[in-house]
């Protein structure tokens, strides 16, 4: 079957990215614009069969790092001659706009090249952030850019080993930074500095706090109970930060084995964590009386059913759509868990630990081995509205969608798909 056999996927995406709310917001962030992995953009709409328009495909050497977008351009990271090297590509064309080496590869151990049949291989694992002129990258090695978005010069650079006491971490550093404001967070610092907020516009240290250990996990920002809080997932568990001045909120204590790299969703007052290895997944409820805060543990499931091994889930009307298990490479289930109790309403294995993401009223998801799915967001049973075969080589990349245009990297390739027309 042809990559573009299934044109009803695609004119279904279109009619979603059409449907949403009015004005288009980039994907900023690797967890989408509003950090919760949703789309709110309207395209105009397109005629609705057809052939959709591939507009552009590269060819990469391997790497995790996905697509994220800003000024008409799409940015990430790629391997070149040994070193992780920012990119900036017209999102309308694919044209190299400018391409700027950063630090030297190296990674601690390499990847999961060969493991279980698994053929991942190995590259930058960040992705970048972009905001106001700038894209920020955070390095395999804990070093931290920031770029001028327009040209790719380094407008300043912080080392966390160097300068804040921290380590390298199996499998090297996999997190995104999280802008708030007019500020970088990040965690991979030392005692006393684990925590640290930069100056976006000159990398001059905010604050820096805490003594926890980083994990591949990206933080994420959201509002608790009125409150601005950076969320993140450390080896301690679930941590969250005043981004004004880097106090502790509240911790919810969560197993670390191995590696955790998702991200935490948060629903309201719950905040859910999963991870792989065996850890399994948990969720907790943040209460507030006045400026003390308690996080309180709601449900915790160990094992596979809830674990994630680097997948985030996409949280709607109180159930959690995502993909679970480990190193059940093109076998991973979709499942749905009701993010209150940690019940598991359905599941539908085949996709291994891809990505997804919530388009208007859809969920739009990938199987690490290419196939773009769209699937129904309801609790009572799995619904696939079509699929469609987008990218070849292994897809463990975030999607990224912008203006009506879907961005996906593989480790092989990275591909823009206009899901706003068709030929």
């Amino acid at each position: 079957m042809s990559s573009y056999s299934t044109p009803a996927l695609f004119a279904a995406l279109a009619l979603i990215v059409n449907g949403t709310a009015a004005g288009a917001a980039e994907w900023s962030h690797v967890m989408g614009p509003r950090y919760d992995r949703k789309s709110a953009e309207s395209v105009p709409v397109p005629a609705l069969a057809g052939t959709p328009r591939r507009l552009w495909e590269i060819s990469v050497a391997g790497g995790f790092s996905s697509f994220v977008t800003g000024e008409g351009k799409a940015y990430t990271v790629i391997p070149t001659n040994g070193r992780e090297t920012a990119v900036a590509l017209d999102r309308k064309t694919g044209k190299m706009l400018w391409q700027t080496p950063l630090g030297a590869m190296g990674y601690r151990n390499g990847g999961e090249r060969g493991a279980e049949g698994n053929d991942g291989g190995d590259g930058p694992r960040a992705t970048p952030v972009y905001s106001e002129k700038r894209v920020f990258v955070f390095g395999g090695k804990f070093d931290l850019y920031a770029l001028d978005s327009g040209t790719g010069r380094i407008l300043w650079q912080r080392d966390l080993i160097k300068e804040f006491g921290g380590s390298e971490i199996t499998w090297s550093n996999a997190a995104a930074p999280l802008l708030v404001g007019d500020r970088v967070l990040v965690a991979g610092g030392g005692p006393n500095q684990s925590y640290l907020a930069f100056r976006a516009d000159s990398g001059d240290v905010v604050w820096k706090a805490g003594s926890d250990e980083a994990t591949h996990s990206t933080p994420i920002v959201a509002t608790i109970h009125g409150k601005e809080q950076a969320i993140f997932l450390v080896k301690r568990g679930l941590v969250s930060r005043d981004p004004a001045d880097g106090r502790e909120l509240w911790h919810y204590p969560f197993t670390h084995r191995t590696s955790t790299a998702a991200s935490p969703v948060v629903w309201g007052d719950i905040v859910n964590c999963a991870a792989g290895y065996q850890v399994g997944g948990g969720a907790c409820q943040i209460k507030r009386v006045g400026e003390t805060w308690e996080a309180t543990e709601l449900w915790r499931s160990l094992g596979n059913d809830t674990s994630a091994h680097w997948s985030t889930a996409v949280a709607h009307e109180g159930f959690l759509y995502g993909i679970y298990g480990h190193r059940d490479f093109a076998k991973n289930s979709f499942k749905c868990i009701d993010i209150r109790t940690g019940k598991i309403q359905w599941e539908k294995p085949g996709f291994g630990p891809s990505q997804l993401i919530m388009a208007g009223d859809r969920l739009a998801a990938t199987t690490d081995y290419g196939d773009l799915v769209l699937i129904e967001p309801t609790p009572t049973a799995y619904r696939e509205h079509a699929r469609a075969k987008i990218i070849e080589g292994k897809v463990w990349a975030h999607l990224a969608l912008s203006d009506g245009q879907l961005l996906l990297r593989s480790t092989t390739k990275g591909v823009c798909v206009d899901l706003a027309r068709t030929n």
